[in-house]
């Protein structure tokens, strides 16, 4: 097993709108299609019966551990990369792009803290949370639409990894990652689920396609969402790869 984060460097770092990185085949491909081929389906990441329409369900990491229906190269991939050393690799992609306020609260850096598992261990301060959680977004059976819309992710996230495993059968349009900015002042309420179009613009769109990746750092500046997805019976899906700590540290007061 092998990081998704191997085999990037800086030089896959853009900067507009904010600060990320997109990398393609980012894993050896019979690696991946073994993933690809046994990504787990509807009834093992949510429950048995018909999917809702166009909605998100994850399974965590530490819920993927003890399921013997999760097949083994998953349960494999997905504690390497809620792993301190997953961590350290990323940090060494984004340390120049961290945000002061969150350092503030990590004593000026990433690594070398206490580490657990995201929704099995308590948020405490100083302590980093991982999680590498196979999340999916159900077929679209009626009007096409988006699974969610601009938004920034949670205040007390340290950074965002989308790691796309995209079924070959798939071949519906939309359900792309566009990253936005905000058109004039961060509103002082910034947990919407999806911010107004009033409020931000598109600036880029980067495509839902087979072993890429994405990674930024969670800052003011991160908005991002989903383009709408066309009516299909595909399932949308990916590996959201995180870490978070115990304080709501992003508030639009940062300076």
């Amino acid at each position: 097993m092998r990081s998704v984060f191997s085999r990037l460097s800086v030089d896959n770092l853009r900067t507009d709108p904010f600060p990320h990185l997109v990398a393609d085949d980012v894993l050896p491909a019979d690696l991946y299609r073994e993933l690809s081929d046994d990504f787990p389906p509807f009834s093992v990441i949510a429950w048995d019966g018909p999917p809702p329409n166009n909605k998100r369900y994850p399974l965590s990491a530490h819920l993927a551990f003890g399921n013997e229906r999760v097949p083994a190269v998953w349960r494999d991939f997905l504690e390497l990369h809620s792993s301190p050393a997953t961590l350290a690799e990323v940090d060494a992609l984004l340390a120049p792009h961290w945000d002061p306020a969150m350092l503030r609260c990590l004593d000026g850096h990433v690594r070398g803290h206490e580490y657990g598992l995201y929704g099995r261990d308590r948020a405490e301060p100083g302590r980093v949370l991982q999680d590498a959680r196979l999340e999916i977004n159900t077929p679209v059976s009626m009007t096409p639409g988006t699974p969610r819309g601009p938004h920034l992710d949670t205040r007390n996230r340290l950074f965002t990894g989308l790691f796309y495993v995209r079924d070959p059968a798939d071949r519906s349009a939309g359900g792309d990652l566009v990253l936005y900015r905000w058109r004039g002042a961060i509103p002082s309420r910034i947990d919407a689920f999806a911010f107004p179009d009033d409020l931000v613009e598109p600036v880029a769109t980067i495509p839902y396609r087979a072993n890429r990746l994405v990674l930024f750092p969670q800052s003011l500046a991160a908005l991002h969402g989903v383009s709408p997805r066309a009516v299909t019976p595909a399932t949308r899906r990916y590996v959201f790869i995180t870490a978070e700590i115990g304080e709501d540290w992003l508030t639009p007061c940062v300076s």
